[in-house]
C-alpha cells in the first residue's frame, strides 16, 4: 500500500487539483431532482438558472468537502477562515456544474469511461496521474497505476485513500470536459488577415507629433448652466455606465469597554502580591503555566538583544534567582525573575530528517525515528538516511541540511534541543510537524546568555467595567430606536460615529470583531427607520471589546443606480460636455487660416507640447495622461496636416503630425501579429465565455440568510 500512502501524503497537492476544478459531479440527484426538499422557500440558498438550490443539498455536499480535507490534511478541526474557503469553493462549484451542464447536454459534450480510462493508465496519461505515479528515478510507473487502482477497487468504501482517488476522478472528469467544451468555442474564433494586417500596421507606426490642449478647467463651473432635463437626457443615453452592485449602508455607534483606572490598579496589586511566590519559586516553568497570561519563554537573550533596556540592564548585572519589577509594559503589569545563566553559542549549523505523522499517529512517527537513530549509532551515513526518509523534501535533497540558524528561527522544541546540542550529538524531539532526528554539526563562539522567566497579568476590564459599558450602550438604544432620535443623540453626546458599506459576502466590518451577525441582520431587513435587532431581539451588539447599536441607512439593488444617486456625476459630464463644445468651437474659429498650430496656441494662449514615438497602442500620451481619442486620431491623420479640434479626458486638443516611423510590414510579422492576437481572444474566451453564461443564469444568492 505504499502508493496509497503516497496519494495520502500529497493530500495538499491533490487538494489544489480538486479546489481548481471547475466541476464536480457528486451532488447527483440531489441539485436535479426539484423535490420535496425545494418545497420550503425558507431553506432556499439560490436559484441558478431556474433551478432552486436547498440550503441542506449545499450544507451536504460543504460537509463532504470538509471531511475530505480533513482527510488529507490529517487535521480533526479546520480553522474558520479555511472553512470560509471551502464553503465558497463548494458554492462556486454547484454554479458551474448546473450552468455547465446544461450547455453540455445541449451540445452533447461528455466524457466516456474510455476516455476516463485512457487519461488514467492509457495512452494518454493525465499530467495529475503522471505526477502522482513517477518514482524517484523520474520515471512513469503504468504497471504502479494498475497495483494501487486493483488495491482500491478493493478497499473497504470509507478507506481515506479511495476517497481521495475518487476525488481526483472527479476534478479529472470536470477539467476534460471544460477543456472540451473550451476547445469547441475556440474552433470559433477567427482572426481575418486583413483584420490582422491592419492591427500590425498600426502597431509597427510611430508618429511625433505637438499638440496643444485647453483645459476643461480652464472655464469655471459657475458659468455653465445644466438643466434638470440635460441631466436626465444623459443619464437615458448612458444608463449602461451607472450599473451598479447591490450594497448596504449601515450607522452604528460604539461603546468600547475599556479596563477602567480600578481596573489598571487592580492588576498591579495582583502583580505585587504574586513578587514573593514567584521569587520563591524554583520551577518557574510551571509557575508561570499557572499563573500567567504569557507561558514561560525558554529563549536565551544575548546582552542588548531585549528590547526593555532597563530589564537587559538587570539581566546582565544580576544572578540567577534575581527578580526585577514589578513593571508596566503593554497594557500589562510583569515581573522578570532571571532563571539561568549560561555560555552559548549564538548561532548553529544542523541537519534533521523529518518523520511527519500519518493520520496523526505521533507514535508511529517516534518509533521510526527512533529505529532511524539505531542505525546512526551503528555507524549509518546521516545525509543518505535524510535523503530516503525525511519528509522535509526541501532539506532532504542536501542531506538534510538547514545551514546556520540563529535562536528564535526554529519552533521552540526544536530551537531548545538545537541550541542544547553538543556537536554531532543526535536527538529525537516532536513539534508539531512530526519526529525530527537533529543533529548539530557547527557551533558559533559562546557569550554569555541569559534567559528570564516572564510573569505578567494583562489589563482587563472588570464585570463591573463591563456592565456598565453594556448599560451605556443599551440605556442608548432604549432612548433612541428610530433613525431621528439616533442621529440626535450621536450627535449630542458626542459619541463615536461610524459608517460600514456592505455587500451580501462581506465576512467582516473593520474593527469590529466577529461581526457576521450583524452584516447578516442589515441584509434580513428593509426597515431603515428603526434600529437593528440581533437574534436574541436585542439592539445591543456585542463584538470583541465593543457593544455596538446599528441602524440600516440604505439599500442599493443590483442593477441601475437613480438618477438621484448619480446627479453628481451626470451633472459633472454634462457640464464637460458643454465646456467642450464652448472649447472646440473657439479653437474652430481661431484655426480658420491658421498656417501653424503656434498660431493657434498664440490666439488661444496656449503652450505647444510634443509627444514622440506614439503608437495606435499606446496607453497613454506623455506629459498629457490617457487620451485614447487623441492617439487614435495622431494615429490615422496625414503627416503636417493640423488637426481640427479633438476631444480629449482633460480638455480638447488640437495636433500636428511631424513624423511618421514606419516598420517594414512582412508577412512573416502579420503572422506572429495574428497568433499574438489568436492566443490573447483564446485565454480572453475561456474565462468570459463562462463569465456571459453565469450571467444569463440569472443568479439569486440567497447566501447571506444562513451564514
Amino acid at each position: 500500500m505504499a502508493t496509497l500512502q503516497k496519494i495520502r501524503n500529497r493530500g495538499v497537492f491533490i487538494g489544489i487539483i480538486i479546489g481548481g476544478a471547475l466541476l464536480a459531479f457528486i451532488a447527483g440527484d440531489a441539485l436535479k431532482s426539484g423535490g420535496s426538499l425545494l418545497t420550503n422557500s425558507r431553506n432556499e440558498m439560490a436559484e441558478i438558472a431556474g433551478e432552486s438550490v436547498n440550503i441542506r443539498d449545499f450544507q451536504n455536499r460543504f460537509n463532504h468537502n470538509l471531511e475530505v480535507t480533513k482527510l488529507m490534511s490529517g487535521q480533526n478541526s479546520i480553522p474558520a477562515d479555511q472553512m470560509d474557503k471551502i464553503r465558497e469553493q463548494v458554492w462556486q462549484q454547484m454554479v458551474q456544474e448546473i450552468v455547465m451542464n446544461r450547455e453540455y447536454d445541449e451540445l452533447g459534450i461528455s466524457l466516456t469511461s474510455q476516455e476516463l480510462f485512457d487519461m488514467v493508465q492509457g495512452k494518454n496519461i493525465d499530467p495529475t496521474i503522471r505526477q502522482l505515479f513517477t518514482g524517484e528515478n523520474g520515471q512513469f510507473d503504468k504497471d504502479n497505476v494498475v497495483k494501487t487502482l486493483k488495491q482500491l477497487i478493493a478497499a473497504p468504501d470509507g478507506t481515506p485513500q479511495k476517497a481521495y482517488w475518487l476525488n481526483i476522478e472527479e476534478s479529472l472528469i470536470a477539467q476534460r470536459t471544460l477543456t472540451k467544451y473550451n476547445a469547441l468555442i475556440a474552433k470559433g474564433l477567427y482572426i481575418p488577415t486583413a483584420y490582422a494586417k491592419n492591427m500590425a500596421a498600426n502597431g509597427s507606426k510611430k508618429v511625433n507629433f505637438d499638440y496643444v490642449v485647453k483645459s476643461y478647467n480652464s472655464i469655471s463651473d459657475s458659468t455653465v448652466n445644466v438643466t434638470a432635463e440635460e441631466i436626465k437626457a444623459y443619464y437615458n443615453d448612458h444608463k449602461e455606465l451607472f450599473k451598479q452592485s447591490e450594497s448596504r449602508k449601515i450607522d452604528y455607534v460604539l461603546f468600547n469597554i475599556e479596563p477602567s483606572t480600578d481596573d489598571f490598579k487592580y492588576t498591579e496589586k495582583w502583580i505585587a502580591d504574586m513578587k514573593a511566590d514567584f521569587t520563591a519559586e524554583e520551577n518557574v516553568a510551571q509557575f508561570l503555566e499557572l499563573n500567567s497570561d504569557t507561558k514561560f519563554n525558554s529563549y536565551y537573550f544575548a546582552e542588548g538583544e531585549n528590547s526593555n533596556k532597563a530589564l537587559d540592564a538587570f539581566m546582565f548585572s544580576g544572578k540567577k534567582g534575581d527578580v526585577f519589577g514589578p513593571y508596566d509594559e503593554k497594557d500589562a503589569y510583569k515581573l522578570a525573575k532571571i532563571s539561568d545563566i549560561k555560555m552559548m553559542a549564538d548561532s548553529v549549523k544542523a541537519r534533521h530528517i523529518l518523520i511527519r505523522p500519518v493520520q496523526g499517529d505521533f507514535k508511529a512517527a517516534e518509533a521510526k525515528a527512533d529505529s532511524l537513530k539505531l542505525l546512526l549509532d551503528k555507524g549509518a551515513d546521516f545525509a543518505e538516511l535524510a535523503k530516503t526518509n525525511s519528509d522535509d523534501q526541501g532539506s532532504a535533497v542536501n542531506g538534510g541540511d538547514l545551514g546556520w540558524f540563529t535562536q528564535g528561527r526554529m519552533v521552540p522544541a526544536f530551537n531548545d534541543a538545537a541550541f542544547s546540542s553538543k556537536k554531532n550529538e543526535v536527538k529525537i524531539v516532536k513539534t508539531q510537524f512530526g519526529a525530527h532526528l537533529i543533529q548539530v554539526v557547527g557551533l558559533s563562539k559562546a557569550v554569555k546568555k541569559v534567559q528570564v522567566a516572564i510573569l505578567d497579568r494583562k489589563v482587563e476590564a472588570s464585570q463591573k467595567t463591563f456592565q456598565a459599558a453594556y448599560s451605556a450602550a443599551r440605556k442608548f438604544a432604549g432612548e433612541n430606536q428610530d433613525r431621528a432620535s439616533f442621529f440626535k443623540a450621536i450627535s449630542e453626546q458626542n459619541l463615536t460615529h461610524r459608517v460600514a458599506n456592505l455587500k451580501k459576502d462581506t465576512k467582516l466590518i473593520p474593527g469590529l470583531e466577529s461581526s457576521r451577525e450583524l452584516i447578516r441582520v442589515a441584509y434580513n431587513t428593509d426597515n431603515m427607520e428603526t434600529i437593528l435587532l440581533n437574534n436574541d431581539n436585542s439592539a445591543v451588539f456585542e463584538f470583541g471589546d465593543k457593544f455596538v447599536v446599528a441602524i440600516l441607512s440604505n439599500i442599493k439593488e443590483e442593477g441601475y443606480a437613480s438618477v438621484t444617486d448619480v446627479q453628481a456625476t451626470v451633472e459633472r459630464e454634462v457640464r464637460k460636455n458643454k465646456k467642450a463644445e464652448m472649447i472646440i468651437a473657439s479653437m474652430s474659429k481661431n484655426a480658420k487660416g491658421a498656417q501653424s498650430l503656434l498660431s493657434v496656441a498664440q490666439k488661444e494662449n496656449l503652450e505647444v507640447k510634443n509627444a514622440a514615438d506614439v503608437t495606435f497602442q499606446s496607453f497613454q500620451i506623455p506629459g498629457a495622461g490617457i487620451e485614447p481619442n487623441v492617439i487614435a486620431n495622431a494615429s490615422n491623420i496625414e503627416k503636417g496636416m493640423l488637426s481640427a479640434p479633438i476631444k480629449g479626458n482633460q480638455g480638447v486638443y488640437m495636433i500636428l503630425v511631424n513624423d511618421v516611423k514606419e516598420d517594414a510590414l512582412t508577412q512573416d510579422a502579420i503572422d506572429v501579429f495574428k497568433s499574438r492576437m489568436n492566443q490573447n481572444y483564446q485565454y480572453r474566451t475561456n474565462y468570459q465565455s463562462m463569465q456571459v453564461l453565469r450571467e444569463n443564469a440569472d443568479i439569486v444568492d440567497k447566501r447571506y440568510k444562513f451564514y
